[in-house]
């Protein structure tokens, strides 16, 4: 993906840093972090995300993306959500039978951050120097 992106009547560059972790931050991740990654590269691509970075850490994961306007971070954050925890717990049973038998592999909760290419000081001394 390009640095912005071109729609119909607008561009954009839109980046978001989301962190969440596995319900009851079970240190689970190492044994399906390649079913994680694999799971993201999926839903990034049908969704038309780009993974710009990925850390899976034991018990929580870092993913940065750049995204179209039309989703939402919280769309983001559960399209990857859903699809891979579906998933991991349907082709590894020992890990839910073991860790999460009340069903659902995350945490409902994340961390999302924003980033761009214009400074928040760069966007507010713009907007004062354009008052009228």
């Amino acid at each position: 993906m390009e640095e912005y992106g071109s729609h119909a009547h607008s561009i954009s560059s839109c980046k978001y840093h989301f962190v969440w972790c596995p319900k009851y931050r079970h240190p689970v991740l190492g044994l399906v972090q390649d079913e994680v990654t694999e799971l993201f590269t999926e839903t990034a691509d049908h969704f038309g995300h780009e993974i710009l970075a990925l850390e899976i850490a034991d018990d929580h994961v870092h993913l940065f993306v750049q995204t179209d306007p039309k989703h939402s971070p919280a769309d983001v954050a559960r399209q990857f959500k859903s699809y891979s925890g579906k998933h991991i717990l349907e082709r590894r049973p020992e890990i839910r039978e073991s860790y999460f038998w009340g069903g659902g592999f995350w945490k409902v909760g994340y961390y999302v951050g924003t980033t761009g290419v214009v400074s928040e000081e760069v966007v507010q001394r713009y907007i004062e120097q354009t008052e009228h």
